[in-house]
């Protein structure tokens, strides 16, 4: 196996791993798990979390009281919640390594792959200290929404090097004009808006808390605030770009028509999980399948951008001297 085809599949694999991780990530806020783990990077002071209160140590309530465990009971449910983010954070940052080591060694079949790989390696550092970040400011909304959207950057450089690194039996370009091209860009950007709106509402969410008087959905969403309106508008532009999207690309070839059902998919997936969200109340297990198939969309849309196109190809041609031939 060859250094490109090795770094090709580490590559995805690393960002499948990502993907899990936001879906993991949306778990822990979703089932207010983010403080399971009082501490970082240990929890409890321990490598291996506690299995139950008996495991804690015994000042733990005075050590943790600025963090409400002076009242909050022992949950190990949401304790074992968030190692398992962590542990899958650990485990992106050897992905990440592996793949920018793979890089390295394949920088002469293609020089940008390294910084390709090794910007996505910083920004996996950077969230890992984020992560600390998060704990020590016990779940700052601001923090929290940042360590989240910063997974979209990782995704974006580990497709760039996925789509360089095809196959040469693959590598064919496909049929897609400039013209149509430019929209990619700003359906991503709108994907990255429309995912911190969701994390705004979200937010909003939290602070409510346990209001006793917020007991109906009607209530829920009175309170909200004009985000959730603002959301539910972005919706139906991400909607319509989407399609627009396919209704353009449809047809280029084998490989982008395949990108375009599985974009079409994620839409219809996003628009039955979101009307549900609204009308049964905010369900807990929706809510990190909500969060993943936003990512997932805005991972889609980064192939369907950086996929060869046969523009480039005519413009290496052309810069090499070559003729170019349809």
């Amino acid at each position: 196996m060859n250094r490109q085809k090795q770094l090709h599949i580490m590559a995805i694999v690393t960002m499948l791993a990502v993907l899990f991780l936001i879906w993991v990530g949306g778990t822990v806020r979703a089932t207010g798990a983010g403080m399971g783990c009082p501490d970082w990077p240990t929890c409890f002071g321990r490598v291996v979390p506690p299995f139950s209160a008996a495991d804690l140590p015994p000042d733990y309530r005075h050590t943790y009281a600025r963090l409400g465990y002076d009242k909050m009971p022992f949950d190990p449910v949401k304790t074992w919640t968030e190692y398992l983010n962590r542990l899958t954070g650990t485990l992106i940052g050897l992905l990440s390594i592996l793949t920018c080591v793979l890089a390295f060694l394949a920088r002469r079949q293609d020089n940008a792959l390294p910084w390709l790989a090794g910007g996505a390696l910083g920004l996996v550092m950077l969230n890992g200290w984020l992560g600390a970040v998060v704990i020590d400011t016990n779940l700052h909304s601001a923090v929290v929404t940042t360590h989240m959207m910063l997974s979209f950057g990782v995704l974006f450089l580990l497709m760039a090097v996925v789509t360089r690194t095809f196959p040469s039996s693959s590598r064919q370009p496909a049929r897609i004009g400039r013209r149509g091209f430019l929209l990619l860009p700003i359906a991503m950007v709108i994907t990255v808006v429309q995912t911190g709106l969701g994390a705004q509402v979200r937010e909003r969410v939290d602070q409510m808390g346990t209001n006793e008087h917020l007991t109906t959905v009607v209530s829920w969403l009175d309170h909200v605030g004009a985000v959730l309106n603002v959301h539910m508008a972005g919706a139906l532009i991400v909607i319509i770009i989407n399609l627009w999207l396919m209704l353009r690309f449809f047809g280029t070839d084998a490989r982008v028509n395949r990108a375009l059902g599985v974009l079409f998919l994620i839409v219809i997936i996003q628009i039955l999980s979101g009307t549900m969200l609204i009308t049964l109340h905010l369900p807990t297990l929706l809510q990190p399948l909500h969060l993943l198939g936003a990512s997932m969309l805005f991972t889609t849309q980064a192939f369907l951008l950086l996929v060869p196109t046969r523009a480039e190809d005519q413009k290496s041609s052309l810069h090499h001297g070559r003729p170019t031939t349809n």
